[in-house]
């Protein structure tokens, strides 16, 4: 398969808002609509602790009949009427330490994201996602089983957006957050996750997505996204396993992004995706678009020889473009 032109036919920002409404309803038909409101409430402190420079509460709330869902909520100790805010999505992980590595808890230095975006001076939420964390079943660490068995015609990448959407009910909520300041943030599944969340709700300004990007036309590792311990989307199956033409592609739904203001991080050979070279076409494709809307500025694209990972001068770059923003 060859990657789709994303601007293929498309002369005007009116031809582009069409086309952004057809890619919507390519990817629901993939996806999956959510067979129930989200109905994000009763959010509640179970936990607080008062570190050196901030706040660190543990949090539950409920989504959706009874789904509850687990996450830190990091606050400045600093005196601020109204403070801008993020949410950290966390990555696949081999030990079931979900939310607490961007909290800085344990894991991996280089993605205590959370931790460090709250020094600077951000409200951050990180909740644990489905089959991660406190949302583990049956010690099944991101395993989708369970979730078919009670939704088999919904999709675990439909239910990572709608607790994404709901994680951003929770900040609008506080009153200490500035509602028109919010940004996401993440690694790996959580940069796929950041992008997504982006796409698709608007009440996010700035967002930032490392490792997370790919394009199922062109990636070597491409049936791993119907795979059966985790399957992100049972319903393209069909298209991948057999070549056919595709309901959509994850350049387009990046494309729902402008012109609001992306980063995205991409390594040219990433061990979770294969070869990424391709990435590059992708990025000037997607600058085409941005340049559309005037709004180029708003667009960064960083690709790199680092493999799968989150350094820290790729960090500070994703802090200054959030920071450049939301303060």
């Amino acid at each position: 398969m060859a990657i789709r032109y994303l601007l293929d036919g498309i002369n005007s920002i009116d031809d582009w808002e069409e086309k952004k409404e057809q890619i919507k309803k390519n990817f629901y038909s993939i996806i999956g609509n959510p067979p129930m409101n989200r109905n994000t409430r009763k959010m509640k402190i179970i936990d607080k602790e008062i570190l050196e420079n901030y706040t660190r509460l543990k949090i539950e709330y409920l989504v959706c009949h009874d789904d509850k869902v687990f996450a830190y909520l990091l606050i400045p100790n600093t005196n601020m009427e109204k403070y801008p805010a993020v949410v950290v999505m966390h990555q696949f992980q081999d030990t079931n330490i979900g939310k607490k590595e961007p909290a800085g808890i344990e894991g991996n230095k280089n993605l205590f994201i959370g931790h460090e975006l709250v020094l600077r001076g951000y409200v951050v939420l990180i909740p644990d996602y489905l089959t991660a964390g406190e949302r583990v079943i049956d010690n099944q660490l991101f395993n989708s089983k369970y979730f078919y068995e009670k939704h088999p015609q919904w999709s675990i990448i439909g239910k990572n957006l709608e607790d994404s959407f709901s994680a951003i009910d929770i900040l609008v909520s506080l009153d200490y957050v500035d509602e028109n300041k919010i940004g996401v943030i993440g690694h790996s599944l959580g940069g796929h996750n950041s992008l997504l969340s982006f796409a698709f709700d608007e009440r996010v300004k700035v967002g930032v997505s490392n490792c997370g990007f790919s394009v199922l036309s062109e990636e070597e590792m491409v049936m791993e996204w119907v795979d059966d311990t985790y399957n992100f989307m049972p319903a393209m199956k069909q298209y991948l396993s057999r070549g056919n033409k595709l309901p959509f592609d994850f350049h387009e739904i990046a494309g729902l992004i402008c012109p609001r203001p992306w980063l995205n991080v991409s390594a040219y050979y990433d061990d979770a995706y294969g070869n990424q070279e391709f990435l590059s076409q992708v990025g000037n494709m997607l600058y085409r678009l941005y340049d559309l809307y005037d709004e180029s500025s708003n667009f960064a694209y960083l690709m790199h020889g680092s493999n799968h990972t989150f350094p820290l001068h790729v960090r500070e770059l994703s802090y200054s473009w959030l920071d450049n923003y939301l303060k």
